[in-house]
């Protein structure tokens, strides 16, 4: 007995210290949007091409959906190079999913690439421009995933082509070989530019951006902890119906 007692005492105390180490990178995360504010995109406008190529299945606006729901709609904008979208998405990823597995909602994601100019790189664009061929494979919520998994932790450090291709690979891409053409040819590159240029119309500041059917959902400003924000999430997708 004095065995089990003990095994359950210490998973207790695992999961506790598990919820406070949580709680502090949430804490940690609010108050670097309080300081220094999410990343804000430049002024100057991106210039677009309307005859762009675009990945199959995308959206009207061009955003990429996942799942089968209709309505509520849940716009997701970030980019791959943003530190508190990484963060974001580890924490609130899984219940994004959810979401759309359940068809609660209509999850669309809308990948900026602002930070390209921020950080004076291509990263933004160029793995863009690779989820936009996991997405014409199927696989886009997997590449989503790997991507921001594989953040590097220095911002600004971007990613290279080889590690763009290796996300593919632990994704699942079905055609390896169309895949590679189309990341180290950069096939929707035009796409790419289109949808910043479209967040920047609909005056989407910055990243990580939440909206529930157009409206901003400010899940970091309601919360003081990770499981706060999902229940804000959950509670307003399930009054939005």
């Amino acid at each position: 007995m004095s065995n089990g007692k003990s095994t359950k005492s210490r998973r207790s105390a695992q999961e506790v210290a598990r919820r406070r180490t949580r709680n502090i990178l949430f804490t940690a995360v609010v108050v670097v949007v309080l300081v220094i504010g999410i990343a804000v995109w430049a002024a100057n406008r991106t210039t677009t091409n309307s005859d762009a190529a675009a990945p199959a299945g995308v959206d009207a606006d061009l955003g990429v959906p996942v799942g089968d729901a209709t309505m509520p709609v849940l716009d997701i904008y970030e980019d791959f190079q943003c530190p508190i979208c990484k963060v974001l998405e580890d924490n609130v990823g899984p219940t994004f999913q959810q979401l759309a597995d359940n068809g609660d909602a209509r999850v669309v994601y809308h990948i900026m690439s602002f930070l390209d100019r921020n950080l004076s790189n291509d990263s933004s664009t160029r793995a863009t421009n690779a989820a936009g061929c996991a997405q014409d494979q199927g696989v886009f919520p997997a590449y989503h995933h790997e991507v921001f998994a594989n953040q590097p932790a220095n911002e600004g450090d971007g990613f290279t082509d080889e590690q763009l291709l290796s996300f593919g690979e632990s994704a699942g891409v079905p055609d390896m070989a169309a895949f590679e053409a189309c990341v180290t040819n950069l096939t929707f590159a035009d796409w790419v530019a289109q949808v910043e240029r479209l967040g920047e119309d609909a005056q989407i500041s910055g990243t990580p951006t939440v909206l529930l059917n157009g409206n901003r959902l400010d899940l970091l400003g309601q919360a003081t902890t990770w499981d706060e924000v999902i229940t804000i999430l959950q509670t307003a997708v399930a009054q939005a119906k």
